[in-house]
C-alpha cells in the first residue's frame, strides 16, 4: 500500500508521437496526458561520457497508485514530468503483483 502523504509531487505523463520520419523512426516530440499524484526518490547519480561530452545521470525510483498509473496508461515509451524533470522511463513494476503500488523506474539526462 502507498499512503496519501507520500505522494508529494504530481507527474504528467508525456506521451510519445506515433508518426515516423522517413527513415521510420519516431519523431522526437511529446504530447502532455493526465496527471496523477507521485512520490519520488533518486536512487543513484554519477557522471559519465554521454554523447559528444559529460553528462550527469541520475535514477530515480517513482511510485504510484497502480489505478491511477493504469488509467493514465503509461508505459515504458512515455517520459514522466516530476518536479520540473523530464525522466525517461526504463520500467514499470506492478509491486508484489498486487495491483496497488506501481514502481517506475527513470533515468534523467542533464
Amino acid at each position: 500500500m502507498i499512503s496519501a502523504g507520500q505522494l508529494h509531487w504530481n507527474a504528467t505523463r508525456l506521451i510519445a508521437s506515433a508518426s515516423r520520419d522517413a527513415l521510420g523512426m519516431r519523431t522526437d516530440s511529446w504530447t502532455n496526458g493526465i496527471t496523477f499524484p507521485v512520490s519520488m526518490r533518486q536512487v543513484t547519480a554519477a557522471e559519465t561520457q554521454y554523447a559528444d561530452g559529460v553528462a550527469v545521470r541520475r535514477n530515480c525510483e517513482v511510485r504510484a497508485r497502480w489505478p491511477a498509473l493504469v488509467a493514465a496508461g503509461v508505459t515504458e515509451v512515455d517520459r514522466l514530468l516530476v518536479d520540473g524533470r523530464t525522466l525517461r522511463i526504463t520500467s514499470i513494476i506492478d509491486l508484489d503483483e498486487a495491483h496497488r503500488v506501481g514502481v517506475i523506474q527513470c533515468e534523467q539526462v542533464s
